[in-house]
């Protein structure tokens, strides 16, 4: 296996010029270019925020490939690997590649922890890093590796099937995330523990003698340590807007709490939907609805007081 340490970077530009739409004379950007003409999906991104999108859209893990003009194992890879048939056949299908200049892209670097070059990093839909691949091997390993990356999805939450066990509507068709006590306070994802439910990727009942408040919400934990570990970042395990449905904020200008039944994970944090319909709105184009989550407003924000508090995060 060769690599090439990051640590004698040296920078090289390349200028490259796009293809270009012929009614309007605009350049045309590489998304724009897959979404239009599918069969082109069988290449490499330049642009990494582009194949993000791309791999948010087609619900596909992206594959980062990190390299650089002057790392000899990575122009060998180069050559003889990533352009193979066996390799571009399943570009597109297994995965959404995009290739990183190192010299280029620092931020990138520092965000993923790259040392070594080439190295590879498989980001999931659900914005979890899920593989990491240190330098150059044979087309027959990286055919083997592009393969193994295609069995990794986008993860539903619904799918985990949450444990039923001493949950007081288990015979429900549908539980909504946020559950108003008897006392007036409000109780989050439904009274299981967010901090298993992010962490482990399960559903364990929380316990009411375990509590964290985030915002006006209590979340049950599982211990102490839960608490401890809660509350030190409460946003990583918190559902956004604490599990309202952020579509039907949107698009009726009221809030309603979503089920756990039709929930997601994006960027790493849990989203919850009143329906399934709006759960897969949500997912056709995540960016969008969070981009116009700023927008939104709602006519009962008095049932929902921690809404202003979601929504100024945005």
């Amino acid at each position: 296996m060769s690599v090439c340490s990051v640590t004698t970077l040296l920078t090289v530009c390349f200028l490259v010029t796009p293809d270009m739409d012929i009614e309007s004379g605009v350049p045309k950007t590489e998304l724009q270019q897959q979404i239009e003409t599918p069969e082109t999906s069988d290449r490499w991104f330049k642009s990494y925020d582009e194949a993000r999108q791309l791999a948010a859209r087609k619900k596909l893990p992206l594959l980062l490939h990190f390299d650089a003009t002057w790392c000899g194992a990575c122009r060998r890879m180069d050559r003889e690997v990533l352009h193979r048939q066996q390799v571009t056949e399943l570009l597109g299908k297994a995965a959404i590649g995009v290739k990183i200049d190192s010299d280029q892209h620092r931020k990138l670097i520092a965000e993923f922890k790259i040392s070594t070059l080439p190295t590879e990093v498989v980001v999931l839909a659900d914005g979890s890093v899920d593989g990491r691949y240190v330098g150059a091997v044979s087309l027959d390993k990286y055919v083997a590796r592009l393969k193994t990356i295609s069995g990794k999805n986008r993860e539903v939450i619904a799918s985990l099937e949450p444990d039923t066990d001493n949950v007081a509507d288990a015979d429900s068709s549908k539980r909504s995330c946020l559950i108003v006590r008897h006392d007036g306070k409000v109780v989050g994802v439904g009274g299981y523990s967010p901090v298993a439910l992010t962490v482990q990727r399960e559903w364990k009942n929380g316990n009411d003698q375990f509590v964290a408040t985030h915002e006006g919400v209590d979340y049950f934990l599982q211990s102490a340590d839960e608490v401890l570990q809660f509350n030190e970042d409460p946003n990583r395990y918190i559902p956004r807007l604490h599990g309202c449905d952020l579509v039907e904020l949107f698009q009726e200008n009221r809030a309603t709490a979503g089920s756990i039944e039709y929930g997601s994970f994006y960027l790493g944090q849990a989203f919850f939907f009143a329906s399934m319909e709006n759960r897969e709105r949500f997912e056709d184009n995540p960016t969008w609805f969070l981009g116009v989550m700023a927008d939104a407003r709602t006519a009962n924000n008095e049932d929902f007081p921690f809404l202003n508090a979601g929504m100024a995060d945005n």
